[in-house]
């Protein structure tokens, strides 16, 4: 899967399932706090997929991983 793949997917999800305006929504957006403002369930949720949909467990990922989609999906491209 290549990395626009994993970007496109995460972003889909964050629109569909978090609510997040897909205009507002760019992949290096900030995500929380005073990007999209996300919280701690959404992150949850991120994780959730992650594992899901690319088996790559994400469980106590260090916040900078967390940045943005393009963060989430460097730190998920790099543990395939």
């Amino acid at each position: 899967m290549t990395d626009l793949e994993i970007k496109q997917q995460l972003k889909d999800f964050i629109v569909s399932e978090l609510g997040v305006d897909e205009n507002e929504l760019q992949f290096d957006t900030p995500l929380f706090g005073d990007g999209i403002g996300l919280d701690s369930i959404d992150s949850i949720e991120i994780i959730s997929f992650a594992d899901e949909a690319f088996g790559v467990s994400m469980n106590g990922v260090a916040k900078e991983h967390f940045l943005s989609i393009d963060t989430i999906a460097q730190y998920i491209a790099d543990k395939q």
